[in-house]
């Protein structure tokens, strides 16, 4: 019963990961790109009047959490 419940923590940890990371780049786009931009130097940089860039990154944290979606509805059909 351990192991199993080592198993499944460890995909609830990952899910809330990604689903925590999603929400973030949803709620404070223009942070995460300004982030990425300071960090990576892999995204211009992000300012008030740039809806484009908001729009895309909030598309990006959408796809994250709809992948998130999908797989718990896949652990769930394997049940």
């Amino acid at each position: 019963m351990s192991r199993l419940l080592g198993v499944v923590s460890i995909y609830v940890v990952m899910l809330l990961g990604i689903a925590g990371f999603s929400l973030f780049v949803i709620v404070a786009p223009g942070r995460f790109g300004n982030l990425l931009h300071d960090s990576l130097n892999l995204f211009p940089e992000v300012h008030r009047a740039d809806w484009g860039k908001r729009l895309f990154l909030r598309g990006l944290g959408l796809a994250l959490l709809a992948f998130a979606v999908r797989v718990v509805i896949r652990i769930v059909s394997l049940a």
